[in-house]
């Protein structure tokens, strides 16, 4: 039988994991094992690392258009290659935080959506 829904909270940790993850669809599993995952049953997950977090960091910092003096700011983090943290405390100080990782969560859960969509999967909340 072939699974068509996965768990979210499967599919949302394993996309914060260092090592690629899969969904199997024959058992409805998340497996994190190194193993032959060339079989067709096997999907590889979407994966949260540093590339995509940039991205969304970029696509939050579109978001201040109003707001050119901080998009410079936050320019100089990125061309300078700086930690996440600076990039972080910035918002603090600018009492953006929570809009930061509200989009970030957003961004997450839309790339986790648009995942399922391409693999002919539903994502089941159940549990959470």
């Amino acid at each position: 039988m072939e699974h068509t829904r996965i768990a979210y909270r499967d599919l949302y940790e394993a996309a914060h994991f260092e090592k690629p993850s899969w969904f199997d669809r024959e058992s409805g599993l998340v497996v994190q094992h190194e193993a032959r995952h060339d079989e067709d049953r096997y999907i590889e997950l979407p994966l949260f690392d540093d590339v995509t977090e940039q991205q969304m960091r970029v696509e939050f910092t579109h978001t201040l258009r109003d707001r050119p003096d901080l998009q410079d700011r936050i320019g100089e983090i990125f061309a300078y290659n700086r930690p996440v943290d600076e990039f972080e405390q910035l918002l603090q100080e600018e009492g953006l935080i929570h809009d930061w990782k509200n989009f970030r969560e957003l961004a997450r859960q839309r790339q986790l959506n648009e995942w399922c969509s391409q693999n002919g999967l539903r994502y089941d909340m159940d549990g959470m």
